[in-house]
């Protein structure tokens, strides 16, 4: 059937126009040889339309005169950050065949709790990996503007099921020249205190094409340390450290010390982590903002760098089951807000991935 629906289209919506015309032919058992040229002339005029609708109703976009932004309304995770100056994707793409995400968010947790559940008075919660707005349906609220937008999340029946308090979560994009704002708002509606992590989960590109290799890239620091990394195995902390930077701003994705697992550093010095070719200044530069914990992830022969800003982290191997026992959230009391913000900057100088 797909075969029987290929035209050209000389636009740059062309594949997306093929895949809306598939699914109607197919939708109705109908090819191009059943369609007549009135009725494809109908088709084809309305499907730019069809197609633009679509995506405002699935995406949100803001720009200005350095960057454009793309964001799910699904799950708020963005899609795209493209530079008008440098002309390049920075944001990973979601090839399935590495990682079919892009910049998910994680709350209430940071990625899992032990046995993917905890307790509160004496009731069981079982938590989802990765938490409750990952994949949660947002709003765009009103006070929305071309370079900015801000999407709303709110506690469901079926949340309350598996996190017993209720909020309000809110996230606002913003771009202010070629850095784009990412500040969330936590609200505790309940009428007791509430438990909860926080964090984001950016993938940037760090293309394997053109002869290049996980050895032309570097993650780079906005400083030298000498630090251990924290081990996280199974989604958990294993109680356990390892050497990961003597006195150095920067390390290669293929250096033997960057491990399949995350690369995490608690209450992090380096408050700016970028990534970059290698002995170059870093194209983006994720700044921690409020965020005083980081995780690093780049799985070996993968062609991508995340880097995490955290409140809390992820679970310990150990950890107890009461929620308010754990030592990976952080706490809200009734009626408090907690606004917390980070923030991605891309350096127009050097060329982009």
């Amino acid at each position: 059937m797909l075969e029987s629906c290929r035209f050209s289209l000389k636009s740059e919506f062309k594949g997306r126009f093929e895949g809306l015309l598939c699914g109607f032919l197919s939708r109705y058992d109908l090819t191009m040889r059943k369609v007549s040229i009135p009725l494809m002339s109908i088709i084809l005029s309305v499907l730019p339309i069809f197609a633009l609708v679509c995506d405002g109703a699935g995406n949100a976009q803001i720009e200005n005169d350095s960057l454009s932004v793309s964001i799910s309304l699904q799950g708020a995770e963005l899609q795209s950050i493209r530079s008008k100056i440098t002309n390049s994707e920075y944001l990973w793409q979601g090839d399935t065949e590495y990682w079919d995400r892009r910049a998910l968010v994680m709350f209430p947790v940071n990625v899992a709790f032990r046995d993917w559940k905890f307790t509160h008075k004496g009731l069981t919660y079982e938590m989802p990996f990765l938490g409750l707005v990952e994949s949660g349906s947002f709003e765009k609220v009103a006070d929305s503007r071309p370079n900015s937008v801000v999407l709303e999340f709110r506690n469901t029946a079926e949340t309350i099921e598996r996190f017993p308090f209720p909020f309000r979560f809110r996230i606002r994009y913003s771009l202010e020249g070629s850095t784009l704002n990412q500040e969330f708002w936590v609200e505790n509606k309940g009428k007791e205190r509430m438990y909860f992590a926080l964090g984001g989960h950016p993938g940037f590109r760090t293309p394997l094409e053109g002869g290049k290799g996980r050895g032309d890239y570097d993650i780079v620091f906005s400083e030298k340390m000498t630090v251990d990394r924290l081990v996280v195995a199974d989604n958990l902390h294993q109680n356990k450290s390892l050497s990961y930077l003597k006195n150095e701003d920067r390390i290669s994705l293929n250096d033997p010390r960057v491990p399949n697992a995350g690369m995490f550093l608690k209450s992090a010095k380096s408050r700016q982590i970028g990534v970059g070719f290698k002995g170059q200044e870093p194209y983006l530069t994720l700044d921690l903002g409020d965020f005083p914990n980081v995780n690093m992830w780049t799985p070996e022969g993968m062609p991508f760098v995340c880097i995490e800003p955290m409140l809390g982290h992820h679970d310990q191997i150990d950890a107890p089951y009461e929620i308010s026992e754990k030592e990976c959230v952080i706490s809200l009391g009734v009626g408090e807000t907690g606004r917390y913000r980070f923030s991605m900057t891309v350096n127009d100088g050097v060329p982009g991935p």
